[in-house]
């Protein structure tokens, strides 16, 4: 039990001391001792094996301003990385994100859910490796999917991909066992980018993506709430109209269905508003930013529309907000692009419909960072959560 114990402080050690060292590229060995607390001799030792093992490199001395030897700078190999597929809708994209979390190739298609099955997603994440990852170490391999990540059955929850293929998940696993691979709700990973990435001051905090669908994710003492399988908070799927329209979810009057950029043509039609929709003969759709700019180029029809989604999420973030009482609401996705009469409306129905206790101090912001996010959320949230330096994790599969 005791060498269990010891192994397991040492790979949690050498884990930290990467963190670090891939958030501070250049930190001396004498730094990482002051931050951590570890001795200067445990530092040194768990440095040294993990330049051995190709994890992180020595780039000689530094100009440290101070008298004496120089320290010596340290920085993740730019070898390592993790490819990122991210699914959605109506778009693939795979993406190559080195250690330090820069997203260094990337190729993005259109594909249909319904001709994605394992044998296709698979295809694709091996060509792409092998078309980008010639000199390189591959750590993992993350999916996000816009859906929640049943961990006990191996399954993907989605009203917005159209899953049809019985254990994709393990078919997948199958087909690529050279590689750890993990599947993620792509809410978490956007969540945990604004955290690690971004200007975040608070621990607690709601993150709303809002694109096709609605997901959310809840971020207390800066851990998010069930982890990456977007299980913990639905409000894509809380319902605001009882009489509402049935969801594939089984409920009635579900957000989603009313704010999503899949409703768009919907609430267009049923407010009675002239704004003209793509014919079907044009294999297009409306967007959350050609409502934008419409409004933006002084459309009363779209600002209407805008001020009518705005209505409808702040009714069901002030229920939210007097259950779980966050420190911010961080709203990011596709419906940024709708502009700041979106979040000013919003900011403006809370005041007026929710509890007044709960929103005195409630900031509510448009997120820091762009929808690439997602791709260096999943790579950071995987190696902070599931990589591991003392194990061999070939093979392994890990659900949120």
């Amino acid at each position: 039990m005791g060498v269990i114990s010891q192994q397991t402080i040492k790979a949690e050690n050498k884990k930290r001391l990467y963190q670090l060292i891939s958030g501070n590229s250049g930190i001396s060995r004498a730094c990482l001792a002051s931050v951590t607390s570890l001795s200067k001799t445990t530092v040194s030792f768990l440095i040294e094996e993990l330049i051995q093992e190709g994890r992180i490199v020595d780039q000689g001395s530094i100009e440290s301003g101070r008298k004496g030897r120089r320290p010596n700078s340290l920085s993740v190999n730019s070898r390592d990385c993790v490819i990122v597929l991210n699914w959605r809708r109506h778009e693939i994209w795979l993406s190559l994100v080195s250690a330090a979390f820069e997203i260094e190739a990337q190729e993005r298609e259109s594909a249909e859910p319904e001709t994605l099955g394992a044998k296709a997603l698979a295809e694709k994440i091996l060509s792409f490796i092998r078309r980008y990852t010639e000199d390189r170490s591959v750590l993992g391999i993350c999916i996000t999917v816009p859906g929640m990540i049943d961990s006990a059955r191996h399954q993907i929850i989605s009203m917005v991909l159209a899953l049809s293929e019985e254990g994709l998940i393990d078919e997948i696993r199958r087909l690529i066992p050279e590689y750890p691979i993990s599947v993620l709700n792509d809410t978490a990973c956007m969540a945990y980018a604004e955290q690690a990435f971004g200007e975040m001051e608070e621990d607690s905090y709601l993150y709303v993506n809002i694109n096709e669908g609605i997901g959310a994710s809840l971020v207390q003492n800066a851990r998010i709430l069930h982890g990456g399988t977007g299980m913990g908070t639905q409000l894509g799927h809380f319902s605001i109209d009882r009489n509402g329209k049935r969801c594939r979810c089984g409920n009635r009057g579900c957000l989603e269905n009313r704010i999503g950029e899949l409703a768009l043509p919907e609430r267009i039609l049923e407010n009675d508003l002239n704004i003209p929709l793509p014919g079907k003969e044009e294999g297009s759709r409306i967007l959350f930013r050609d409502i934008g700019q419409m409004a933006g180029e002084g459309n009363g029809e779209a600002e209407k529309l805008i001020k009518i989604l705005a209505s409808d999420l702040s009714f069901a973030l002030g229920n939210f907000i007097t259950v779980l009482h966050p420190d911010s609401v961080v709203i990011g996705g596709m419906a940024r692009k709708l502009g700041e009469t979106f979040l000013e409306e919003i900011i403006s129905d809370l005041k007026e419909t929710g509890f007044r206790f709960f929103l005195d101090n409630l900031d509510i912001r448009f997120a820091g960072l762009g929808e690439e996010a997602i791709l260096t959320g999943a790579a950071r949230y995987y190696i902070d959560t599931h990589y591991n330096f003392q194990e061999d994790l070939t093979g392994k599969l890990f659900l949120g």
